[in-house]
């Protein structure tokens, strides 16, 4: 499931030189390094801001939201000279900045209202660092398109199709990760029976939200990317993805109900490889299981995020 480019589908930008990347990569750091320290300084020198949060004890998940939201604008700002000096469209790059920064906040704002994505200080995942891992999954990829300079698009002819081929591949990043996440938090609290949650939770919780959020992905990607080939490709992985997804939450679900009557490791030992089981009979049984369970890369449109 590792995603990767698919050539001839878009113009790739033309590939930075050794000094070009080594400057993107020492903005990218700098921006930060300082949005760390204006976070900092922020929750500091303002403790009512976090006075709710602090009550709940969600701060370290909250300061990775400020962080965020501090990060884009700093990233912004540090690489709109090497944008300047590429002759890069300043304006629609300063766009997708301000959209993925309002992509954070709405991020935020339902991370605030979803019971046990701010758990106790001593809730299970807390002390491991679950929930703060789930949070940067789900932001990493605005992060890394804006701290990387890849926002800001070449400006010659030809533009605004990448630009389109951008925007498609952080959709379909976005909407993996988040599929992701949000089939591990559904395993995490699985209830019925609450035994069968190790099935529920890794590996199948991850494959079927991964595949689930890909499916959303690839579909949203059809009805923004520019290629007619591209639309073609999407929609079938998308329908691809759908049916996968639909048949490893079967599967999870029937190994779940084994906690009825046994104890968790128990049906952890069979709920961990069940899901790699039934990719390996869906790969012998293409006639019948074979429709149903598809292993497919989730492919981005070459160079969307360079």
């Amino acid at each position: 499931m590792t995603p990767t480019t698919r050539p001839g589908e878009a113009a790739a930008d033309e590939s930075p030189t050794p000094r070009g990347k080594a400057a993107h990569i020492v903005a990218g750091v700098a921006a930060g390094g300082a949005s760390v320290v204006l976070a900092l300084l922020l929750t500091s020198s303002s403790p009512e801001l976090f006075a709710v949060t602090r009550a709940e004890d969600p701060a370290s998940e909250a300061f990775i939201f400020v962080w965020a939201l501090i990060a884009l604008p700093v990233a912004g700002l540090l690489h709109t000279p090497q944008a300047l000096i590429r002759r890069a469209r300043i304006g629609a790059g300063w766009a997708l900045i301000a959209g993925y920064w309002l992509y954070i906040a709405l991020m935020a704002a339902l991370a605030w209202q979803v019971q046990g994505f701010f758990p106790a200080h001593d809730a299970p995942g807390k002390n491991g660092g679950l929930f703060g891992a789930a949070i940067l999954l789900v932001i990493g990829t605005p992060l890394f398109a804006v701290g990387s300079g890849a926002v800001f698009r070449g400006g010659r002819e030809g533009t605004t199709p990448r630009l389109r081929e951008h925007v498609t591949a952080v959709t379909i990043l976005c909407c993996t990760l988040t599929g992701l996440v949000a089939g591990l938090t559904f395993g995490y609290n699985f209830a019925l029976p609450r035994n069968g949650f190790p099935a529920m939770f890794l590996p199948g919780g991850a494959l079927w939200g991964l595949l689930a959020g890909a499916t959303v992905g690839m579909r949203a990607g059809a009805l923004l990317t520019s290629s007619a080939n591209s639309r073609r490709r999407m929609t079938d992985d998308a329908k691809s993805f759908a049916r996968t997804s639909t048949a490893m939450l079967a599967c999870c679900l029937c190994v779940s109900q084994l906690g009825w009557f046994l104890p968790p490791w128990a049906v952890m030992a069979v709920g961990v490889p069940a899901p790699f089981v039934l990719f390996v009979v869906g790969a012998r049984d293409e006639e019948r299981l074979g429709r149903w369970v598809q292993l497919r890369r989730i492919e981005l449109p070459r160079g969307a995020l360079r």
